[in-house]
This record gives C-alpha cells, sequence and structure tokens, in this order.
C-alpha cells in the first residue's frame, strides 16, 4: 500500500503542478500531496518506483505517434481522436496538450526524486542515475516532438521559457552522462542500468550528427559482458513478457501502470481481445516485409480476415521496450556509414533471415538503413524521426512537403499563459 500511495500521490503533485505551470496560480497544490522534505531514505524506494511508474504510462502512452506521422497506420472506427490530422501532419495546438503533460510529469517526478536524494545522507548513486536517465528520457521524447522546450534542473513555480533545440539536447547528455557512471551494471532488463543509459546517450549522439561518439557507445552495449545481450532468433520473444537477450531495457508495465499495447491493435474476437483502434495501411501490409523476412509473421498478420499489427498479442501488462539489441546494430552500422557499416547491418540481416544488402554506395547505403530500421522498428515509434534526422522526410513520405510540419506544434495553453512561441505554420 504505500508504494502505491508515493505513486498516487506523487502522480497528483505532477499533474496539479503541470496544470497549474502556467496560470497564476502556482502556489496550489493538492492538500494531500507529499513534501519531499518529509520523506526518509526508507521511502526512496517506492520514490523510485514512482518515477518507473509515471514513465511507463507518460512514455507507453506515446509509443504509436510515430509511427502515425510516418503513415504506417491508419484509424480504425473504433478510434475516437483526429486521425486524419494525424496523417496529413497538421495537428493543431490543442492536441498536443496531453503529450506534453505527460512528458514533464515524468521530469517532475524524477526532480522530485532527485531533491529527495539530495537532501539524505549516504550514497544512493543508482537511484540518482535512475532519475537523470527518465529526465533524460523523456526531454528526448520532447525534443524529437517539439524541438527545444524549457529545460527544468529542479522543480520550479516559476514560468520557465522556451530553451533552444541545441540547448535540450545539450541538457540531455549532460544528464546520461551523470547516469552512466552512476547507475549499476546490467541484471535484469526492466532496471535502469550503465547499458541502459549507454543505450539511450547512443541514440541522441546519432540524432545530433555525433557519428563516433554513437559508434563507441553502441559498440559497448553489443559487448556488454554484463549484459550478455543477444539478437534473438526467435522475434516474436522480443515482445514476450517472459524476457528474453534483446532487451537492454524495457518498462515492466505491471498492473498498477497497465499501458495496453494490445487495446490499440487487437480486434474484439482476438484471444487477447482489444479494441483495435489501428490497424497496418495496405500499402505497408503488403509491402513492408519479403516473404522470408522472419519480422513478417511476428509484426503483421491477417486474423478473421482482418490486416492487424501482431507485435502486443501476448498479454494485457506487455513490457514497453525502450532500448534493444538490434537498435544498437543499426546504429553502430549507420554510424559507420559506407562501407564499414555494411557488417553490422548484414549480420542482423542474417539472423532476421535476409541475405547481404545491395548498397553500392553511401546514398543507398542510408536508405538501406531507413528501410532496415522500418522493418525492424515497425509499431514501436520510430521511424518518423529516422526520417527527420536524415533529412527525408519530405523525400519519403507523402504527406510531407514543407519543414514547417517536421515540428509539432507547441500546446497553445503554453502558448497562451506562459508565452512560449509558436513553432512556425501552427
Amino acid at each position: 500500500m504505500k508504494r502505491n500511495k508515493i505513486f498516487k500521490l506523487l502522480s497528483v503533485i505532477a499533474v496539479f503542478f503541470m496544470l497549474g505551470s502556467c496560470s497564476n496560480e502556482l502556489d496550489l497544490f493538492p492538500e494531500e500531496s507529499i513534501s519531499p522534505s518529509q520523506l526518509q531514505d526508507t521511502d526512496l524506494p517506492q520514490l523510485i518506483n514512482g518515477v518507473y511508474n509515471r514513465s511507463t504510462i507518460g512514455i507507453g502512452n506515446r509509443f504509436v505517434d510515430f509511427d502515425l506521422l510516418a503513415n504506417h497506420l491508419e484509424a480504425t472506427p473504433l478510434f475516437a481522436g483526429d486521425d486524419i490530422n494525424f496523417v496529413r501532419n497538421r495537428l493543431n495546438p490543442t492536441q498536443t496538450e496531453s503529450w506534453w503533460l505527460e512528458l514533464y510529469a515524468i521530469i517532475f517526478n524524477a526532480n522530485t526524486a532527485l531533491e529527495v536524494i539530495d537532501s539524505l545522507e549516504g550514497s544512493f548513486d543508482n537511484e540518482r542515475a535512475t532519475a537523470l536517465y527518465f529526465r533524460g528520457l523523456a526531454y528526448y521524447y520532447l525534443v524529437t516532438r517539439f524541438g527545444g522546450v524549457p529545460l527544468l534542473p529542479e522543480n520550479t513555480t516559476e514560468i520557465v521559457p522556451r530553451d533552444t533545440a541545441e540547448e535540450t539536447w545539450a541538457f540531455i547528455l549532460g544528464d546520461l552522462n551523470q547516469a552512466v557512471s552512476l547507475a549499476n551494471d546490467f541484471s535484469n532488463e526492466n532496471f535502469v542500468s550503465k547499458d541502459a543509459v549507454r543505450a539511450l546517450l547512443s541514440r541522441v549522439h546519432l540524432a545530433m550528427g555525433n557519428t563516433n561518439d554513437a559508434f563507441d557507445l553502441a559498440e559497448t552495449v553489443i559487448s556488454s559482458t554484463s549484459g550478455g545481450f543477444v539478437l534473438e532468433s526467435e522475434f516474436a520473444s522480443i515482445f514476450s513478457i517472459s524476457g528474453n537477450k534483446e532487451v537492454i531495457f524495457s518498462l515492466g508495465n505491471n498492473p498498477v501502470e497497465l499501458v495496453r499495447q494490445y487495446v490499440t491493435f487487437n480486434p474484439n474476437d482476438h484471444p487477447v481481445s482489444g479494441s483495435q483502434q489501428f490497424a497496418p495501411t495496405e500499402f505497408i501490409f503488403n509491402n513492408l516485409y519479403e516473404d522470408v523476412d522472419l519480422r513478417k509473421d511476428a509484426t503483421l498478420i491477417v486474423f478473421n480476415g482482418q490486416n492487424i499489427v501482431n507485435k502486443y498479442t501476448e498479454s494485457a501488462n506487455l513490457p514497453v521496450v525502450v532500448s534493444r539489441l538490434a537498435e544498437m546494430y543499426l546504429i553502430s552500422s549507420e554510424a559507420q556509414g559506407y562501407p564499414s557499416g555494411l557488417d553490422r547491418l548484414n549480420e542482423l540481416r542474417a539472423v532476421r533471415g535476409l541475405g547481404p544488402s545491395t548498397a553500392t554506395d553511401s546514398e543507398s547505403f542510408l536508405n538501406a538503413i531507413l528501410d532496415e530500421r522500418q522493418r525492424e522498428f515497425y509499431a514501436e515509434g520510430f521511424f518518423w524521426y529516422d526520417l527527420v534526422r536524415t533529412n527525408k522526410a519530405i523525400e519519403r513520405l507523402e504527406n510531407v512537403t514543407e519543414q514547417n510540419q517536421l515540428l509539432l506544434p507547441i500546446p497553445q495553453r503554453e502558448v497562451d499563459l506562459a508565452g512560449l512561441n509558436q513553432n512556425p505554420g501552427y
């Protein structure tokens, strides 16, 4: 009960903080909230659990966004949202508020944990690393969607101006570089570890164009002795509740959090019944995979005459996968470039049942990497930003015709009450 109480109260604080962050009533927190100064070192495990839980909800609820924007999915009649604007990349500033609030709630909980750690006597390195990791991860989700955002090194009731994208990326690096030196070695994919931090750092460096750092970190994770990661020959096992040796970090998603991926993709008559809010587009279903690709049936199938996404069909509380070894292979490959990167790309392709890449120069190699990432991470929320960061979105997506579509609109509430400048085009 104590774990749930602290999680729930911290979640309430976070929501009230975010709803009031741009108003004139910044001191109106709920009466039942817990002050960080009231917590002791015996409360710290439960507090860190609260950070995990809030992150599962905030990040798990966002996992299909970039697949929608990349035109990977189409809404079924059961989806109640605005799929047309998603597909057209024309969301309006009132439609992104929940994204913003959920991610800043993670930051608020992480900052609360860091404040408590600072007030305690003793060493709590791994707990600090965990809070820093999640704060960095939340800002990664923010900067890849909105560009530069307000940076909160500590919680405040003051209105904070918007920082630049470059400052936001630098802040993320600062958090993760601290975290990697403090975190424990890998023991379980459901806990933040040095390898989990390195995997995210590798992703961040690739996005920033720091290819040498991205390569070094990816190769460190690939060769990790504590992690002992391997590419799974049974692709479906990666998304299983029973665990595997490919996942570097995932959010455990126990019934306290319960991100219900199956609801998103499973039809009502599926053995693990859902509401099937989204289905693969006809083009994706017919063209994404070769028949010999071992990922095909684990990703897309026909069920009772319906084309469905098949990755999340085992259980209601499947883990939310954040980082896995295949990403490290593809980051290493992309960071090395042509022709050196062909080895890692072809190693992955061989495990997935495919022959060597036919890339013959740098341009065809980059396209081959993007194609492989599209197949590997379909319905995992990568492809839209993969195209944005490689300047391929306008070239490869019919629904993107101008640069202004590469960022989402800042929520209107933040523009109106905090005076944040809106992204161009909205």
